[in-house]
């Protein structure tokens, strides 16, 4: 994993505290236990799979990871791979529209961005995006 951080004496215990997360939520997707994979959310996160809107607050992701659970997707690994601490980047979560002109084709959807300033101006570092319209 790779770290971007000017705070390096505290970014290991955050990323093995992150690592240690993602196990547990590995561990609960596997045993199908959509309960203890909300435990690893905060209380006013919120979870914004594609294909479908955002849903906020534990209670309505365990829900939706139930979902997942009970179409058979319980076998999760995941990998962080950059662990971004207080190294000039700025996280932005965004809705956003999109259509062809005149409205025409017309996605909605939700978006995380990081931003950085290079040559003295904000820019977009990272962008990842998904709609909420089924395919």
């Amino acid at each position: 994993m790779t770290t971007k951080d000017n705070h390096t004496d505290s970014l290991g215990a955050v990323r093995e505290a992150i690592f240690e997360k993602n196990q547990l939520f590995a561990a609960a997707m596997a045993k199908g236990d959509a309960a203890g994979v909300a435990a690893c959310y905060t209380i006013d996160a919120e979870f914004m799979a594609g294909g479908a809107p955002s849903v906020q607050g534990r209670a309505n992701i365990q829900a939706a990871i139930a979902g997942y659970i009970s179409q058979g997707f319980t076998e999760y690994a995941v990998t962080a791979t950059i662990v971004y601490a207080d190294s000039g980047i700025v996280g932005v979560q965004e809705a956003y529209t999109l259509s062809q002109k005149g409205g025409a084709n017309k996605d909605i959807g939700k978006s995380i961005q990081l931003w950085k300033k290079e040559e003295g101006s904000w820019k977009i570092f990272r962008d990842c995006f998904n709609s909420d319209l089924t395919a």
